[in-house]
């Protein structure tokens, strides 16, 4: 058996062991993201874009689409997917998706790859968060190749019940020969017109900000 179905059962087999929860306590949510970043330097450009929106039903997540770019449209990423809320309790949580992606373009090698995303939340004090985001990446063509991704690992402390403070890390090996370190230091406002995060990272050029916008919206 191949590693990516052993991973696709373990998921089918968790999904059907974990104990469901009613719909009252799990309302149909719509979540929206939106993310930019921009390099601190002269010329100070567009390093990247990102736009989502995933539906959740329950324990279910589907549908989940969205675009990437690197800024400017010549090379973007669109993805498709779906997956689970495996683990939800008070302190703990583990959602596991996966995704489709395709490379589209001016500057596009037409790469294909599936994403294996979990995200896992801790609580881990009445005041510190921590939450990881790292996946591999998974070729489904020649023009891709395999990598491991940490879109991000970070401890935040709640200074505020409207503020959060920290710090974490994000890097991986898929497009380039070497491993790549964007450590970043985070700010997070809570509102009731969604979470506006930023970032000051990093990068090989320097140095960028990163927006991260994140709005779940239940159905009413």
């Amino acid at each position: 058996m191949r590693p990516i179905h052993r991973v696709l059962l373990f998921t089918l087999l968790a999904s059907l062991t974990w104990p469901a929860q009613s719909p009252a306590q799990r309302p149909i949510s719509d979540i929206y993201i939106l993310r930019s970043a921009e390099q601190l330097q002269s010329p100070h450009i567009v390093t990247y874009r990102v736009l989502e929106w995933t539906e959740t039903r329950g324990r279910w997540i589907f549908p989940d689409v969205g675009y990437y770019d690197s800024g400017y449209g010549k090379d973007q990423i669109w993805f498709t997917g779906a997956g689970l809320d495996l683990v939800h309790t008070r302190r703990f949580d583990w959602s596991q998706e996966i995704y489709f992606s395709q490379e589209a373009g001016p500057q596009s090698t037409n790469k294909r790859a599936l994403w294996l995303w979990p995200v896992v939340d801790a609580q881990l004090t009445t005041r510190l968060h921590a939450q990881i985001a790292a996946y591999p990446v998974l070729p489904l063509d020649a023009a891709e190749s395999f990598g491991v991704e940490v879109d991000r690992a970070k401890l935040e402390w709640a200074f505020h019940s409207n503020w959060l403070a920290g710090a974490g890390y994000s890097g991986g090996k898929c497009d380039t020969p070497s491993w790549q370190n964007n450590p970043f230091l985070t700010v997070t406002r809570k509102t009731h017109a969604g979470n506006f995060e930023l970032w000051l990272q990093r990068i090989d050029s320097g140095a960028q900000a990163q927006v991260r916008y994140l709005l779940v919206k239940d159905r009413e």
